[in-house]
């Protein structure tokens, strides 16, 4: 039969490689978008070289799998490098390598279904296979649900708690009626919303069963890498920071600043502010040497805010000074005099603090030079005197030494005498 079969034209003789699917998505982007990509697939060296630290291709492969219903092995992909897409087999057609995802890594295609209760673009949710036709009464609750959650964000901003508590309790109950399930976006930001309002009111055992209950319907929809899995590491970081946890806090603080370099890399700014959050509870800890790791790493970090700048700077000036060490504080607290200064002016109070703090920075400093240097000159003299000590040791030793040479050599030349006087008497 023609067209049929291994040999047939009813197969193609190649499968589309890597530089066809990316033309195609390249074209398509610039026909809908009028846009040229540049950052995932640019041809340009120094391009390539200069975005390489911007363009997160694990983010990426998730949210395409999240997009696509496509369910892979979960191990470490070797994504951003060198790929292969196998070609095909001359015969059949059939693709017989690629890396460095490769055909057996794909467990699962789930089919997605448009949900009606979608928001801000989370359109597509895997198909359900229980056979439930959904809430008869979904077009009716739907609205209840979405005037309740908005009743309850504006009572949240207008200070009311006790109401943004009740208005985001009712809206997170009524859509879990209307989408049949806790697992949806909106009930997350219902949860958030419920944390904000007990941590506010002081609340804080609530707040934190609310936050670990909206970390986790987060990590269930996007992933432990999503936008919502990272608010809610913060909600549970301020949440347990505040109550005085400060060892649980602390986790979900690391856990922020990985997702956020995961995530958006390290330029990102909230970075920065991450780093000395995690420093300044080193620092009230009493754990002075952690507290200043983290400060370094903070200023390292890329900061749109020359203020929070100024923040790290000090707070680095105040873990040196209780090291000892204060010609380094003192370097430092000028710098951020200095930023002060310009952004602020000489009249403002943290200028006028950080001027004085610079003061005695520096008072401390060349105290401790004038300490530093008596030391070292009481050691210089020190050394000096066991250097003498020492050559009169050895002068001592070398003349006892030379003592015991001449007596040595005096009892050598007097024994032949003796042992002439006695060959003498024998032979008389």
């Amino acid at each position: 039969m023609c067209g049929v079969g291994g040999n047939g034209d009813a197969v193609g003789a190649t499968v589309r490689g890597r530089a066809d699917v990316w033309a195609d998505i390249e074209r398509e982007v610039g026909r809908r978008y009028r846009y040229t990509l540049c950052l995932y697939n640019g041809s340009n060296t120094k391009v390539k070289d200069a975005l390489k630290n911007r363009a997160l291709f694990t983010p990426l492969l998730r949210r395409i799998c999240q997009r696509t219903g496509i369910r892979l092995v979960g191990k470490k992909y070797d994504v951003g490098g060198k790929c292969v897409c196998g070609g095909a087999n001359s015969t059949s057609g059939r693709l017989t390598y690629s890396y460095p995802i490769a055909p057996v890594d794909i467990l699962d295609i789930l089919p997605l279904i448009k949900h009606a209760a979608a928001v801000s673009g989370e359109t597509f949710v895997p198909c359900p296979f229980y056979g439930s036709a959904g809430s008869p009464s979904l077009h009716v609750l739907l609205s209840d649900a979405k005037a309740m959650y908005e009743h309850g964000h504006a009572h949240m901003n207008a200070g009311n708690l006790s109401l943004a508590l009740e208005f985001s309790q009712e809206a997170a109950s009524l859509y879990q009626r209307v989408v049949e399930t806790p697992l949806h976006s909106q009930i997350s930001r219902c949860l958030k919303l419920i944390s904000a309002a007990h941590f506010h009111g002081d609340d804080h055992a609530h707040s934190i069963a609310s936050a670990a209950k909206y970390l986790a319907v987060s990590v269930s929809l996007g992933g432990f890498d999503c936008a919502e899995a990272l608010n809610a590491h913060i909600s549970m970081a301020n949440s347990l920071l505040t109550a005085g946890r400060v060892k649980q806090g602390l986790k979900h603080l690391r856990a922020m600043q990985f997702l956020m370099e995961l995530m958006t890399g390290p330029n990102y700014s909230e970075i920065s502010s991450t780093y000395y959050k995690i420093g300044a509870q080193y620092y009230e800890c009493g754990r002075v040497d952690d507290a200043l790791r983290f400060y370094k790493l903070a200023a390292a970090c890329t900061n749109d805010d020359r203020m929070i700048g100024c923040i790290i700077s000090r707070s680095t000036a105040m873990a040196l000074v209780r090291v000892g060490k204060f010609k380094e504080a003192y370097e430092i607290e000028k710098k951020a005099y200095q930023s002060y200064t310009a952004f602020l002016g000489d009249e403002h109070d943290a200028t006028k603090a950080s001027l004085n703090a610079v003061m005695q920075f520096m008072q401390l400093a060349v105290e401790q030079g004038k300490v530093k240097a008596v030391q070292e000159q009481k050691l210089t003299e020190q050394k000096a005197a066991d250097a003498v000590a020492d050559q009169i040791i050895k002068a001592d030793e070398d003349a006892d030494e030379g003592k015991k040479k001449k007596k040595k050599s005096k009892k050598k030349k007097k024994k032949p005498a003796a042992v002439a006087a006695q060959d003498s008497e024998q032979s008389d």
